[in-house]
């Protein structure tokens, strides 16, 4: 005689459905932000200290969202590790990407931005240079609109280190 295994129905239901990735576990009803691949070089100009930093804004919805997000991005800056010093305010950000950009539930929406304080003849003040280049690092952090919630939501990356003469 075999001996059988036996599963209550509702256990082998939950097994079934989670194997199958039926259970969706992403809580992310608004867009959460982050900032990755944070870059920045320092260099030496004609007239002062140039900055030049890319980054990419990510952002993600989760499929239990209730609609579609339009996100705006109100403002970035390069501040010190701690993130109570403001070095670079407002940051001349770039993009290509025309904003603001709609994020569907349950996909990622990337955003590549520049700065290159030299395009407009601009040049950073010297104690601004020397906080890039200190040893503790810099971070870029900036506010986004999620349409989706009420109020700004802040972002930051982790922190870095900028290439400094």
């Amino acid at each position: 005689m075999k001996a059988r295994a036996w599963i209550p129905a509702a256990a082998a239901t939950l097994a079934a459905a989670a194997s199958s990735g039926c259970i969706d576990t992403d809580a992310a009803v608004f867009v959460d932000p982050a900032i990755a691949a944070p870059e920045a070089t320092v260099s030496a100009g004609a007239l002062g200290a140039n900055l030049e930093a890319r980054f990419t804004l990510e952002l993600h919805l989760g499929p239990r969202a209730s609609g579609p997000s339009r996100v705006a991005v109100r403002t970035f800056e390069i501040a010190s590790a701690d993130q109570k010093t403001s070095i670079v305010a407002p940051l001349p950000v770039e993009t290509a990407t025309s904003l603001p950009v709609e994020v569907a539930p349950g996909s990622d929406v990337t955003v590549a931005f520049t700065v290159d304080t030299s395009a407009g003849g601009g040049t950073l003040r010297d104690d601004a240079a020397a906080a890039l280049c200190a040893a503790e690092g810099i971070r870029i952090t900036g506010v986004i609109e999620d349409s989706l919630e009420d109020g700004a939501t802040p972002v930051a990356s982790e922190v870095f280190h900028a290439r400094c003469p």
